[in-house]
């Protein structure tokens, strides 16, 4: 096998393993929705949300993409850039909303009015970072990605110091989501803190300093339904690999739980 062969095959073998996983999420979530209870409409509100994040990541995993640098595995007019993150937006919104729906829930059982409050604060914030990446996509420049990503991650430092404060008040199954949420949501904010904010905060720099070409919305948002640029190259993609993976797979889950976790609380 020559060295372009086994880039190649590297890139094939990632692929088919989050095709796999895929596969996988659907399945959990069809035995999540045998398992939970149908009749109470916190536990179908999950649920629903769950289903879109959960066929969207699966949608994502068989057609990747880099958004930017119009990159993509499968030469494809699914593949174009506008297709995926229009799909992806609809998706980190219902999770958004999944998470909200949580932290409402936990500051009511705790009896904390401003944390029951924080729920719809949740969703706007995440919202507002869905605007800050289609700037990115469109303008082809970094620094809105690394504007979502410092959103993503101040929204979990509020929702984990929410966790906390509720804690002492929870009893039952809402008494473990601290526990477990606390950790979850520090392990995000120091990740996106050290690594990501600034990796996309050096992109944007570097750009700058090299004279990389931007688009205007418009201008770019022609650019991203049309360029595309398939590769199986190793590469290209294996800086792209360690978020996807954890993306199209960790959060999934943590979707699936939530829905779990509104069932065994309600």
């Amino acid at each position: 096998m020559s060295v372009a062969e086994d880039d190649v095959q590297k890139t094939v073998l990632w692929w088919r393993l989050l095709r796999g996983v895929a596969v996988f999420n659907l399945g959990a979530w069809l035995g999540t929705a045998a398992w939970v209870s149908s009749e109470d409409g916190a536990v179908r509100a999950q649920l629903g949300l769950s289903l879109v994040y959960v066929l969207v990541c699966g949608f994502r995993s068989f057609w990747p993409r880099i958004d930017l640098e119009r990159t993509c595995i499968v030469d494809s007019p699914v593949s174009s850039m506008v297709a995926g993150r229009s799909a992806a937006t609809v998706a980190e919104v219902c999770f958004a909303t999944q998470v909200g729906l949580l932290v409402a829930l936990v500051g009511s059982a705790a009896g904390v009015g401003w944390v029951a409050a924080l729920g719809p604060v949740v969703v706007v914030l995440l919202s507002v970072a869905q605007v800050c990446c289609w700037w990115s996509v469109l303008t082809l420049s970094h620094l809105g990605h690394a504007v979502e990503e410092s959103i993503w991650a101040v929204v979990f430092a509020l929702v984990g110091g929410a966790l906390w404060v509720c804690a002492p008040e929870l009893e039952g199954v809402l008494g473990v989501v601290p526990w477990v949420g606390v950790p979850l949501c520090l392990g995000y904010v120091v990740f996106m803190g050290l690594v990501d904010v600034p990796m996309y905060v050096g992109r944007w720099r570097e750009g700058r300093r090299t004279g990389r070409r931007t688009l205007g919305l418009r201008a770019g948002l022609h650019d991203a339904l049309h360029r595309r640029h398939p590769t199986r190259s190793w590469a290209v993609w294996r800086p792209e690999v360690a978020w996807l993976t954890g993306y199209f797979s960790g959060a999934v889950w943590v979707s699936l739980a939530l829905v779990h976790l509104v069932d065994a609380a309600t």
